[in-house]
């Protein structure tokens, strides 16, 4: 034996909880809707209450708001999202921010990825929690900015006492009121929804993120890592299902970009900036995620040429593609920055006539761009060597 220490132990504790908690819901749901002839109309709101509090926790709160600080929030918003992420029971601020963005930085590395995709379906889902560092000490380093918050460190402190009483003592608290005030219901409904299966739900819900929105749905935006975008799962956890957008512009307060995309954590963060609860909201411009978007498929499609004709073996042809690429991108670089300008321009207001000069050259660049990509897109379709030579 080599006397090496491990780099993890099994984390018995996290394997406990996340396999017992589904197989007691499993037991005392139809359990209790047996014994107590089903569940009332109190207990099934605060189990949709306690999902929805719970989940936009997590997404407003502990990924938005602190993991990648797209948003600035008041400190009645940051208490309400630390005490619903800690009944959330994925970590405290800290701890859950300081992984996500490892994640984000080393995305599928084998390694410094804590829950890369390139490890497994099981090990992004919750594979990775079901193990912990040999010398139990978690790295930090990375959320010294958190750390300046009050709020951040009072759930840090009171992350456990949180815990317990928002999963055990609120559920049945609401239990006992609703009972003495209605003489229906039971002391423990509350908690078997609300508290059990409502706990159970909101992990894998979000385990999904880490787990399927890696392996399962679309990239349009960039073809660099293996997320993802996921419309059915973004209807699972608040909106959270547009990953390959998120990868790519991760600052963006949204992951739903369009107003038909299903994310109510970015329609919470709006409504509460109206009402100045929130404010900062950052926003990736348009023209920059249409490029992006452009590049990307330019991209896939020079990839696929690439695998489907023996191109690099011809000098000739490689150098005429990565020319026109080249000059293509160039191109998007150049009316990025002129709608950039436009923009600054017209934050004051401006006549139709001092316009007419930026609006000319968008204009004219646009249509280099709608030129350069036909071209592009008919050497990327090209059947065989001898036609890209021709072109």
């Amino acid at each position: 034996m080599s006397g090496q220490k491990p780099e993890s132990v099994p984390d018995w504790t996290n394997t406990i909880v996340l396999f017992s908690t589904p197989l007691l819901a499993i037991i005392f749901v139809p359990y209790h809707w047996l014994v107590n002839g089903g569940f009332t109309i109190f207990e099934w709101s605060c189990f949709a209450f306690f999902m929805v509090a719970t989940g936009t926790g997590i997404t407003a709160g502990y990924h938005r708001l602190w993991s990648h600080k797209a948003y600035d929030a008041n400190v009645l918003v940051r208490l309400w999202y630390a005490y619903w992420g800690a009944c959330a029971t994925q970590n405290s601020i800290l701890k859950w921010s300081a992984d996500h963005r490892r994640h984000h930085k080393y995305v599928d590395h084998l390694q410094k990825d804590p829950y890369s995709a390139k490890k497994g379906f099981w090990w992004a889902h919750m594979g990775w929690i079901l193990e912990r560092p040999f010398d139990d000490q978690v790295e930090l380093d990375n959320v010294k900015d958190l750390e300046k918050d009050w709020v951040v460190i009072w759930q840090e402190k009171l992350y456990v006492p949180l815990v317990l009483f928002s999963n055990i003592v609120v559920p049945i608290a609401l239990g006992f009121i609703y009972q003495q005030v209605t003489g229906s219901g039971s002391l423990f409904g509350v908690l078997v929804l609300a508290g059990l299966l409502r706990f159970v739900l909101n992990h894998h819900f979000t385990f999904f993120i880490n787990s399927a929105c890696h392996f399962f749905g679309n990239q349009p935006y960039s073809i660099k890592d293996t997320s993802r975008d996921n419309f059915f799962l973004a209807l699972f956890t608040y909106g959270e299902g547009y990953h390959n957008y998120h990868h790519t512009f991760q600052a963006d307060y949204r992951n739903g970009i369009r107003w038909y995309h299903f994310d109510p954590t970015k329609w919470i963060t709006k409504a509460l900036s109206y009402i100045g609860f929130t404010w900062n909201l950052k926003k990736i411009p348009e023209c920059q995620i249409e490029k992006q978007k452009l590049i990307n498929k330019m991209n896939i499609a020079k990839e696929n040429l690439y695998t489907r004709l023996d191109v690099s073996e011809n000098q000739t042809v490689s150098q005429k593609i990565e020319q026109r690429y080249k000059d293509f991108t160039a191109t998007l670089n150049e009316w990025m920055e002129a709608e950039n300008k436009f923009s600054r321009f017209c934050k004051d207001k401006r006549s139709a006539l001092e316009k007419e000069p930026y609006m000319a050259r968008l204009k004219s660049i646009r249509k280099t761009l709608e030129v350069q990509k036909e071209q592009l897109q008919k050497l990327f379709q090209a059947p065989d060597i001898d036609t890209l030579l021709a072109y």
